[in-house]
């Protein structure tokens, strides 16, 4: 009984993590936030013709998506931004075939705003890789932040997380409920 329960705690923090850890974009004060070298970026994204509702990671659903950048160090201000979104076909660097699998590519330029934004019609649901890459001028500081995300998957993967909580609930009350009111009642002397 026991071992049950910490494997299920083991299993829901695994869960967990994996619903909201995505490489480089990770929620902090309700923000998304994105490491990039020692520096951050404010992560957020839209889908304005299917709904209203940012998303800090994976994207809900295939369509014109737009992605915003907002540099929070000016450090960044003054370097050269890049983005470039791959497929995940399961390559083992992210350069390998990158051309190949090069979904967008928005190249190098410095946002002296701190705000970098682009649009990119999804066509295909699936894994996607997005690269951030800042670099001086000179090219002696390079920093790249690498996130994975899904297009179009997040359903599933929310359906599938509500139903191991339901069964896992159910577990719990079925477990209550057995050691409720089976007890022997004690003899009295």
């Amino acid at each position: 009984m026991i071992r049950f329960l910490v494997a299920t705690l083991l299993v829901t923090a695994w869960l967990t993590s994996q619903a909201h850890a995505h490489g480089g974009v990770s929620i902090d004060e309700g923000q998304c936030k994105m490491k990039i070298g020692p520096d951050q970026m404010n992560f957020t994204g839209y889908q304005p013709l299917k709904s209203r509702e940012q998303f800090c990671d994976d994207i809900p659903d295939v369509g014109p998506t737009i992605i915003v950048l907002d540099a929070v160090q000016d450090e960044l201000r003054d370097m050269n931004l890049e983005i470039r979104i791959l497929r995940d076909v399961g390559q083992k660097t992210d350069e390998e075939n990158l051309e190949q699998n090069t979904e967008t590519y928005v190249p190098p330029k410095k946002y002296r705003t701190g705000t970098l934004n682009f649009e990119y019609d999804f066509a295909q649901k699936g894994k996607f890789i997005g690269l951030v890459k800042a670099s001086t001028d000179d090219g002696a500081k390079v920093y790249v932040s690498r996130f994975p995300f899904s297009v179009g998957e997040t359903a599933t993967r929310d359906i599938t997380v509500m139903v191991f909580f339901a069964a896992l609930g159910l577990v719990g009350f079925g477990l209550w409920y057995k050691n409720s009111f089976n007890k022997k009642p004690s003899a009295i002397a």
